[in-house]
């Protein structure tokens, strides 16, 4: 019995050591840092001043609380000096780094400002050209980012890892060099690797040059439209047209079958009702049915005497 008790102890005390190791800050890079922020990222505050990203490599959270940051590691190996280093504050919850995630802290030597606001402020170039993430023990260095003094003057260009939190890569000759450099895009709180990709009019300017064949797709799309169109209004009036008639007729042809005894066809019919609706509707022509008799002048009319319509011929004497 007190084997599996032992067992089962052993069994959980890897296990949570594991869990701390899997959690632990020593997964922590300093991945990305401008200090010359004329126009770039601002703070809380509205203002542009230096600021640096630590990026968690590690596939579950991390809290960097009570973790240091500064750029003077005087007195590091003796656990000494803390006094110019900035203890980042435990117990907030924007400390709390999920997986594969990246966090921004201003160096602004503006503590009071906030979590994120450090005790040191790299543009004095008397300052050491680094940056140093340091364990909450005071004594083991997680992350040194060391960074040329061009950085100081350049605003144009940010400074980091190429590829987030991977300090050397293989080259052609398999020779591992440095994955850090000046990168071309500023991206604060997101991954370095920038795929610059063309937005789709671009895409579309480069595929068709001249329009053409926009302007044909254009056309086909209008007028297959126009088309359909077209057979859904004929089909619609065919069966308006059906439903409205149908019945009319056919009650029309009943009745006159029934009175008359004879069968007429469907012209017939709306010869018939065509008529019955100009009289109904009052459409056709209407005659006053008045017949004036207006006695004439003359009792005799000039055009009955036909005499009168005869050129009389001369007479030789």
């Amino acid at each position: 019995m007190k084997n599996y008790r032992l067992g089962f102890i052993t069994f959980c005390f890897f296990l949570f050591s594991a869990n701390l190791h899997s959690q632990h800050v020593s997964d922590l890079r300093i991945n990305e840092m401008l200090i010359n922020n004329v126009s770039n990222y601002d703070d809380e505050y509205g203002r542009h001043v230096p600021w640096v990203e630590i990026f968690n490599t590690a596939y579950n959270s991390v809290d960097i609380g009570r973790c240091y940051l500064t750029n003077d590691t005087t007195g590091l190996a003796k656990g000494t000096g803390k006094e110019h280093w900035y203890r980042i504050p435990e117990g907030d919850y924007k400390t709390l780094m999920p997986k594969r995630s990246f966090i921004i802290f201003y160096l602004d030597n503006a503590p009071l400002y906030g979590t994120f606001h450090v005790n040191f402020d790299p543009r004095d170039a008397n300052t050491p050209n680094y940056i140093a993430l340091i364990d909450p023990n005071g004594r083991t260095l997680i992350d040194i980012f060391e960074f040329p003094d061009s950085l100081r003057r350049t605003n144009i260009h940010s400074y980091g890892y190429y590829e987030d939190g991977v300090v050397e890569i293989l080259d052609e000759n398999n020779n591992w060099i440095s994955n850090k450099g000046f990168l071309d895009y500023f991206t604060p709180g997101s991954p370095n690797k920038v795929f610059a990709g063309l937005t789709k009019s671009q895409q579309v300017s480069k595929d068709d040059p001249f329009g053409i064949g926009l302007t044909i797709i254009s056309m086909v799309t209008v007028f297959i439209a126009l088309f359909f169109i077209y057979l859904i209004m004929k089909l619609f009036a065919k069966l308006v047209k059906k439903k409205k008639v149908a019945p009319v007729v056919a009650e029309t042809n009943k009745t006159i079958k029934k009175t008359s005894g004879k069968n007429i066809t469907n012209e017939e019919v709306a010869a018939i009702m065509m008529g019955l609706h100009l009289y109904l509707e009052e459409s056709h022509e209407k005659e006053s049915e008045i017949i004036t008799i207006d006695t004439p002048s003359i009792h005799y009319s000039p055009w009955a005497q036909k005499q009168f319509a005869f050129k009389k011929v001369q007479r030789k004497r």
